[in-house]
């Protein structure tokens, strides 16, 4: 099971939004930038729900506040969770 193309969209979307800037550390920029290319190819493994879990709780904070349809990212964090499991 993966991401279908709304839910990749949501979670890509949104951790590019905080972590493709040059004020982020090299080493997660690029494990964004794998977990991009995984998410688009339909190739992500359990080990890369896991870190995109952890980066969404990790931003949770930031989500919260900043986006207006929380309970999309919410729905990706859960799924993101169940696909980490597997």
């Amino acid at each position: 099971m993966f991401y279908t193309a709304e839910e990749a969209a949501i979670v890509c979307g949104f951790l590019n939004l905080y972590l493709d800037r040059a004020s982020v550390d090299v080493s997660v920029r690029r494990r964004n930038a794998a977990f991009q290319l995984g998410a688009a190819t339909e190739t992500l493994q359990p080990e890369d729900y896991r870190w995109a879990e952890n980066v969404l709780c990790f931003l949770k904070p930031c989500w919260w506040q900043l986006h207006e349809d929380h309970r999309a990212l919410e729905n990706v964090l859960l799924k993101t969770h169940l696909l980490a499991q597997k």
